[in-house]
């Protein structure tokens, strides 16, 4: 029996423990960063409560019944308890009657008043700060990318370091000879062993586990290190993510989650205690969104009446992922919808859960639905063409949730399509009713929704019609009613939100876009489901007037933009009165601020349509708090400056900003391209060369190759023949 190289093994058992430590150190980083992102909040707050010091007059000190000589503090200049915390000790002895014990009393009430604001701080994460906690801000942006790329390579290795855990225990506990000195004194059955275990661990240190390993540790190391371009970056692409975490661990601030005021004590409690599987959802929610998802379980039937752009979809996702998460049997959701957002939809539960979508509608209606029968997942359907399937879910089959978005289409009860929805009330375990309008401005409308989930609440609800404005009406609604504003939940939030609308084509979408792609026109090809004479065959424009739709609802004002003069032509003839003027690159200057004044004195849901050319520079209009991109921009610093019009001071309610997009059309390939290049352009976003080099992202050979690329999509016959052609040539 050879001896082994006890040298060798030495070092190989060093390499495997050095690696063990190395993970146990990851994981034991999480408190440190954790820490120091509660330190940052604290110290940020505590200066922001510093500064409110100076609102609160001397005047407050004789609350405290501490005996302060107040009016001497007063003689002596002080009318602030910030001036009081910023003097000195011997500052404050040095006037007529204020001792060592004055001085402790005063110290007690103005720390006290300074706990007590920094508690309420609500931190705003601002990679542009200018301000003198610039450098701060800056540093917890950095903290928190840490933070979360550190937690994202922590749960990518969580398997593979127990596993290297207990094969370095498994090694401890081996017993196998260390040297050879006990090796000339040991059994052959000791000796044996060591070999054997030897031969185990020359093939681990070789194997690809243990090279895996060892290069996790080399990215947690630059994870962990995370550059402050490179974090402020991350948080521009993904604001909420940060939000999330520092919701969570800035709990020394006013960044706290949001319990809904209006909701029961014991209510809100019942519900905060609802188990929330998250194993199967992939994305961030933040409290109020937990708190929706768990609502949507705990109540089972329910209204969800977020206000745009808070995420409504994600909320029921969430719910759908801890039923597929925790029930044993095949799960069927159903999710009725506009035509306009079905393949929105697809994305989301694609990007957000494993539940497996199918689009029941067109012409592939029958194969998806005998797809989604087999399979189960979630069935998405428009309103449309819940006719053609209804009788085969009724008493057929089991939902395990019923989502009707934009539920105020339903709001007719003697509607066809409010009929055949109404009829799946015994088939669903759960029903979510989504919509962002308030319903609270009609109760009619209300009762009516509120009839189909909880007919057993109706009565109770019309009694109560004659104070909808008061709180005890959201009150006695919260069994079946939830919506949150964007005030009152996002207020540490940039006051913009930017959302992708993909449009399913529609076939005049489709024929129109296969002339552009045959004419080999590029610009043609950017006007995809512009193209028709007749808008209302356009998937955009359906989109555009629901958008529109729910602006109205909210008090809104709209600006639509596009590079074509044809498109903002052809919108702004399809919204007739809505739309207050048009500005092409031919309106003068005097013209184009008129229209910006017109604007802001007109009523909510007015609409300005604009050229990008033309209304992306040199106007404010910050009455507008929707801006509407009908295509994809060449130059993101068009839709930067296009942005800054409506986005800069002087904006009092937060932006959304809407890209109308169409799935497997050059839309998908030029936003595939612009988040490539977008990172690059931001670094360099100024006036100079190197800007200009990353604004034009689409050069002549992109465009050909992007160009031929629709054309296998669409034309594979033509293309086949005009390749055969070329050959013959």
């Amino acid at each position: 029996m050879d001896k082994p190289n006890f040298k060798d093994i030495k070092k190989l058992i060093k390499a495997i423990d050095d690696a063990n430590t190395a993970f146990k150190n990851i994981y034991n980083d999480r408190a440190l960063q954790e820490g120091n992102i509660k330190q940052l909040c604290n110290k940020i707050a505590g200066i922001e409560a510093r500064k409110e010091l100076f609102d609160i007059p001397v005047d407050e000190l004789k609350k405290a019944r501490a005996g302060i000589r107040v009016q001497a503090l007063m003689d002596a200049g002080y009318t602030s308890l910030g001036q009081l915390a910023k003097a000195t000790d011997y500052e404050i002895q040095s006037l007529d009657g204020i001792g060592e014990k004055q001085t402790e009393a005063i110290r007690n009430v103005v720390t006290e008043f300074a706990n007590s604001l920094a508690s309420r701080v609500i931190i705003r994460l601002d990679p542009d700060d200018k301000s003198e906690n610039a450098d701060d801000n800056a540093e917890l942006i950095t903290e928190l990318a840490n933070y979360l790329n550190s937690e994202k390579v922590r749960r990518d290795v969580s398997e593979g370091a127990s596993n290297l855990d207990d094969y370095a225990q498994r090694i401890k506990n081996s017993g196998m000879i260390r040297n050879g000195f006990h090796w000339i004194f040991s059994s052959g059955v000791s000796k044996q062993n060591t070999v054997t275990m030897a031969e185990d661990i020359y093939e681990f240190v070789s194997s690809s586990f243990f090279d895996n390993m060892l290069h996790a540790i080399n990215l947690y190391q630059e994870a962990s290190h995370t550059t402050k371009v490179a974090a402020m970056e991350a948080f521009n692409r993904n604001s909420a993510e940060f939000y999330v975490l520092l919701e969570s661990l800035g709990n020394m601030t006013g960044n706290k989650p949001f319990v809904y005021d209006s909701i029961p004590a014991q209510l809100a409690e019942e519900i905060n205690e609802t188990a929330l599987n998250l194993d199967g959802f992939s994305g961030s929610l933040r409290a109020y969104q937990i708190f929706g998802a768990k609502y949507i379980l705990h109540q089972r039937k329910v209204l969800l009446g977020d206000e745009m752009g808070l995420g409504k979809t994600i909320q029921a996702i969430a719910a759908m992922a801890h039923i597929q998460a925790t029930q044993q049997k095949k799960c069927y959701f159903l999710i009725v919808c506009p035509a306009s957002v079905l393949i929105n939809w697809a994305r989301e539960l694609k990007k957000f859960s494993r539940i497996e979508a199918f689009i029941i509608h067109g012409q592939t209606l029958e194969e998806s639905f005998e797809r989604w029968q087999d399979n189960g997942g979630a069935a998405i359907t428009n309103y449309e063409s819940m006719g053609k399937i209804v009788d085969r879910i009724d008493n057929h089959m089991s939902l395990s949730m019923l989502v009707i978005d934009e539920a105020h289409y339903m709001k007719n009860p003697d509607a066809k399509r409010t009929m055949y929805i109404r009829r799946l009330d015994n088939e669903s375990e759960r029903i979510l009713l989504m919509t962002g309008t308030p319903l609270e401005n009609s109760v009619d409308e209300m009762c009516n929704l509120i009839d189909f989930v909880r007919p057993d609440m109706t009565e109770q609800v019309k009694a109560l019609a004659n104070i909808s404005h008061l709180p005890q009406f959201k009150e006695s609604l919260a069994p079946v009613y939830i919506r949150r504003t964007r005030q009152q939940v996002l207020k540490e939030l940039p006051e913009i939100a930017q959302e992708q609308e993909w449009c399913s084509l529609t076939d005049t979408d489709k024929d129109t876009y296969k002339d552009a792609i045959v004419s080999g026109r590029f610009s043609d090809m950017r006007r995809v489901s512009f193209l028709q004479d007749d808008m209302t065959t356009s998937s955009k424009c359906m989109r555009l007037l629901e958008l529109l739709d729910q602006a109205e609802s909210e008090g809104r004002k709209v600006i639509i933009y596009s590079f074509f003069r044809e498109t903002i032509s052809k919108v702004s003839d399809l919204l007739g009165r809505r739309c207050i003027g048009v500005i092409s690159g031919d309106t003068k200057m005097s013209t184009r601020q008129f229209l910006v004044d017109k604007l802001g004195e007109a009523p909510g849901g007015s609409v300005l349509v604009s050229q990008i050319i033309a209304g992306g520079v040199g106007l404010n209009i910050q009455t507008a708090s929707i801006v509407v991109f009908c295509e994809p921009q060449i130059k993101p610093s068009l839709e930067s400056q296009a942005l800054s019009r409506v986005y800069r001071m002087g904006q009092v309610r937060n932006v959304l900003v809407y890209r109308l997009l169409c799935p497997d059309t050059i839309d998908d390939e030029m936003m595939l391209i612009l988040d490539e290049k977008q990172a690059e352009f931001d670094n360099y976003a100024d006036e100079s060369i190197v800007a200009g080099a990353f604004d034009n992202i689409m050069d002549k050979e992109w465009i050909t190759k992007a160009i031929e690329k629709e054309r296998q999509k669409y034309l594979p016959q033509l293309s086949q023949r005009e390749l055969q052609d070329d050959n013959n040539e």
